[in-house]
C-alpha cells in the first residue's frame, strides 16, 4: 500500500511551519532559560507540541555531529539524530511501526500530556559511510514559552555503561561455570579416596565455596544498584536460618579464635522473604563482628518479632565503634579495612531496602558493645 503524508501508525504526522518554528525559537533564543540551558552538560533540546526541535544546547548539536543549530531547528529528535526509521514513512520521526517502541518517543508522549518521563532509548543511526547504533538515556519534562506547549528533554550517551553491564553479565556467567566445573572435579576426587582422606581436600572445597560466594556477591550487588535484581520469595523460619548461619561462618572463626552461638532466648517464627539476600546480609554482620572481636570474645546471633508481623534479625559483638566509623558507617565506598574495600555496610543497606523492603541499622556504645538489626516487614 502506497503510503501519503497522512499516514502513522503512531504520533500525529502534521507539523508546524519552518517560519512559525523559527519564530519560536527566537523567543526562546532570547529567554534567560536559554542562557541556563546552554551551560547544562547534557544534549538539551525544545520541542513544540508537534514535536518539532525549536531549542537545542551545542552538546545537542555535537551529538547530532552537525555545525549549527540552525540544521537542527524544525527537525524531529529522530531525524536530527539520523535514526533509520524516521525516513520510513513521509510522516517522519514518530509515525512508523517502530516508533510504537521507542523510548523516545514514548517519554516526549509523557512530556506533551504534562508529566516528567525517563525511557532508555535505542537508535539504529544512518551516517554517510556506516550504521551507528546509539544508547540514549531521555528525560522528558512539560515547560511552557508564552502561549506554546513545550518539552524540554535532554539524553545522556550510556552506550559504555549498557556495554559494561553486558560484559559483567558475561563475566560472572563464565566464572560461575568455572567455579562449578572445579567443584564437579573436587566431587570426583573426593569419591576416589578413602574416607580418612587429607584435610587439604576440605580446605580445597571451602576455599571453593568462598570464591563462589564472593562472586554471586558481587553479581547480586551490581544488580541490585541497577534494579535488575529479582526476588525470590520463600517460606522460611528463624531457628534455621541462625543455626545454618552459626554453622557456615564458623569457616570465619579460624581456630577458632572467638565463640559463635545463637541466642537461646531467640524464638522461632515463620515468616516469607527471599533466603539468599537474607544469608548475604547476615554473612556480611557476622564477618564484621568476628573482625571487630578480640580473640576469645562471644559473637551472638539472634532474632525477635518485628512491627506489624515482621521479624528482626541480629548480631552482636562485645566492640565498640569509633565516632566516624557510626557516621559514616553506609556511605558508599567508606571502610576502615584498606583500599578497595567499603562496599559491605553499604551494601547490606542497599540489599535490606531494595530487594527485602526492609532495612538495616546498629546500635554501639560502651558497656553494651555492637549490635547490626535487619529490620524486615511483615
Amino acid at each position: 500500500m502506497q503510503e501519503d503524508a497522512a499516514t502513522t501508525y503512531f504520533l500525529p504526522p502534521e507539523r508546524l511551519g519552518q517560519d512559525a518554528i523559527l519564530r519560536i525559537a527566537q523567543e526562546i533564543a532570547n529567554s534567560p532559560a536559554a542562557i541556563s540551558l546552554a551551560l547544562v552538560p547534557l544534549a538539551v533540546t525544545i520541542l513544540n507540541d508537534t514535536r518539532q526541535i525549536v531549542y537545542a544546547n551545542m552538546r545537542f548539536v555535537r551529538m547530532v555531529g552537525v555545525q549549527d543549530t540552525g540544521e537542527v531547528i524544525g527537525k524531529r529528535l529522530g531525524e536530527a539524530l539520523g535514526c533509520a526509521h524516521a525516513v520510513e514513512l513521509p510522516g517522519g520521526c514518530g509515525t512508523t511501526r517502530f516508533c510504537q517502541y521507542c523510548g523516545a518517543a514514548k517519554a516526549i508522549v509523557k512530556g506533551l500530556e504534562g508529566e516528567h518521563a525517563t525511557q532508555e532509548c535505542s537508535i539504529d543511526r544512518l551516517t554517510p559511510s556506516h550504521l551507528e547504533a546509539l544508547n540514549l538515556q531521555v528525560w522528558t519534562a512539560p515547560m511552557a514559552q508564552g502561549p506554546h506547549h513545550l518539552v524540554l528533554t535532554s539524553a545522556l550517551d550510556i552506550a559504555h555503561e549498557k556495554a559494561l553491564r553486558n560484559f559483567e553479565r558475561l563475566f560472572f556467567h563464565d566464572i560461575l561455570n568455572a567455579v562449578s566445573g572445579i567443584k564437579g572435579i573436587h566431587d570426583l576426587i573426593t569419591l576416589e579416596l578413602p574416607d580418612n582422606q587429607p584435610q587439604d581436600l576440605d580446605l580445597l572445597r571451602r576455599a571453593i565455596n568462598d570464591i563462589q560466594d564472593i562472586v554471586e556477591t558481587q553479581r547480586d550487588f551490581l544488580a541490585v544498584e541497577a534494579k535488575e535484581y529479582h526476588y525470590a520469595r520463600t517460606s522460611l523460619e528463624t531457628l534455621e536460618i541462625l543455626h545454618y548461619l552459626a554453622a557456615y561462618c564458623q569457616s570465619f572463626n579460624h581456630e577458632p579464635k572467638h565463640v559463635l552461638s545463637v541466642d537461646p532466648d531467640s524464638p522461632s517464627l515463620a515468616f516469607a522473604s527471599d533466603s539468599r539476600i537474607i544469608q548475604r546480609i547476615m554473612v556480611n554482620m557476622i564477618k564484621n563482628a568476628l573482625e571487630a572481636s578480640a580473640p576469645g570474645e562471644l559473637v551472638t546471633l539472634g532474632c525477635a518479632p518485628g512491627e506489624n508481623g515482621g521479624v528482626v534479625f541480629w548480631v552482636h559483638n562485645p566492640a565498640v565503634m569509633p565516632e566516624e566509623t557510626r557516621m559514616r558507617l553506609f556511605q558508599r565506598g567508606y571502610t576502615t579495612k584498606g583500599v578497595g574495600r567499603g562496599f559491605g555496610t553499604y551494601g547490606m543497606r542497599l540489599f535490606a531496602q531494595e530487594c527485602l523492603g526492609g532495612d538495616v541499622d546498629f546500635t554501639s556504645a560502651p558497656g553494651a558493645g555492637t549490635r547490626f538489626f535487619l529490620r524486615l516487614p511483615g
